[in-house]
């Protein structure tokens, strides 16, 4: 039951950071919203291998992480292209000294909320099915 308790927390966390997203794009942060974007995902694949049993790793790389979700259930496959574009939202918007040469749009920024979306949306379905 321990697993089904802190996977709940972990997809109520990535479920925040979508919020967030959206309020970044409000407001028109829009490396911000690059940045919670990967973060959900980040977060929602992560719950989703706490609910397989799976310790985790101090790891932030999206494609990392879902390859380990891959060992778990081969239809994570199909979400690949979806995120790919957000693997590199975690470094790149926090560091200046990195994100001086990349300009986040509102159409990235946009973007990123859709592909977060549509991840979560696969991922939380994931999660309401037994395995």
């Amino acid at each position: 039951m321990k697993h089904h308790s802190e996977s709940a927390s972990w997809l109520a966390k990535a479920q925040d950071d979508l919020r967030w997203t959206e309020s970044n794009l409000r407001e028109e942060v829009y490396y911000g919203a690059c940045f919670t974007a990967q973060q959900a995902v980040e977060k929602a694949l992560k719950a989703y291998l706490l609910s397989q049993g799976k310790i985790l790793r101090k790891v932030h790389t999206l494609d990392a992480i879902l390859e380990e979700c891959i060992v778990f259930d081969a239809s994570f496959e199909s979400i690949r292209e979806i995120i790919l574009p957000l693997v590199d939202y975690y470094i790149q918007t926090r560091y200046p000294d990195v994100s001086e040469f990349i300009d986040y749009t509102k159409e990235k920024a946009e973007d990123a909320y859709v592909r977060a979306s549509e991840a979560l949306a696969f991922i939380t379905q994931k999660l309401a099915v037994p395995s």
